[in-house]
């Protein structure tokens, strides 16, 4: 399938790993130029761009660098993000604050930098990469779960407010997902138990309930992302797409 994307741009954040990695990966197969934006710069396909997009400047530096070098911007994949496990009584303000800058705060501003560019154009994409625990908290990351329930009804309103100038809005949200950071808790939590990585890893799948019966890839996610930035995609947007492996079971 031509998803239309040969030619277009991209900005990608939290593109040195995990999902953002393979998003990267999958629209540069596509034919798509693709500015890959973490905190370090990272290596890999794309032009890498390092910045941290917790600091309030960050978007209007990664917009601007994105139109100095390709003239044009179409496509931006929120994909930076990302918690750990904290008991919620010990969760202060500062704990709060970090949890949605990083999670939904960071995605708002570069929203609030490109959308002006798309709707100049008459064409672009928003694809915000969300989680299932947005719809099913877990009470050991409540930052994270709240603030990415808060960027699925802000993608909404992004939809309502733009979409007749086909600036189109969607997240996608992912099961639990074997990326860097999904092991690295794992690994933590082996250690304060006395557990095995393995351990932990077998009790995260039973406790997600995962229907298909193991972890995601990355690139199952990324495909998703693609699909929801093309053109293929251009009556989808508001709405959530969800690639979990079955581990939803509302309806």
């Amino acid at each position: 399938m031509d998803l239309g994307l040969e030619g277009r741009v991209a900005v990608v954040t939290g593109a040195s790993r995990g999902i953002g990695r393979a998003v990267v990966e999958r629209l540069s197969a596509e034919g798509c130029e693709v500015m890959a934006v973490s905190r370090s710069g990272g290596d890999g396909p794309g032009v890498q761009f390092a910045a941290d997009v917790v600091t309030p400047d960050a978007a209007a530096a990664v917009v601007a660098a994105c139109l100095e070098r390709f003239g044009r911007l179409d496509i931006v994949v929120n994909n930076a993000g990302g918690a750990e496990p904290v008991p919620f009584e010990q969760l202060g303000d500062e704990e709060w604050r970090r949890g949605f800058e990083l999670n939904f705060f960071a995605a708002v501003r570069m929203a609030r930098e490109s959308v002006p560019v798309m709707r100049r154009n008459g064409w672009g994409r928003l694809v915000h990469v969300a989680s299932v625990s947005a719809r099913e908290p877990d009470h050991r990351f409540a930052p994270y779960s709240a603030a990415k329930a808060a960027l699925l009804n802000w993608s909404s309103s992004l939809s309502q407010a733009y979409a007749a100038d086909g600036v189109l809005s969607s997240c996608v949200v992912p099961g639990i997902t074997l990326t860097e950071l999904v092991a690295a808790n794992a690994s933590g939590t082996a250690a304060r138990t006395g557990s095995s990585i393995e351990e932990v890893m077998a009790r995260q799948l039973a406790q997600h309930r995962v229907d298909i019966g193991r972890f995601g890839e990355p690139d199952e996610i990324a495909a998703a992302v693609v699909f929801l930035a093309s053109e293929a995609a251009s009556w989808i947007t508001g709405g959530t797409l969800e690639v979990d492996g079955g581990t939803l079971r509302s309806v």
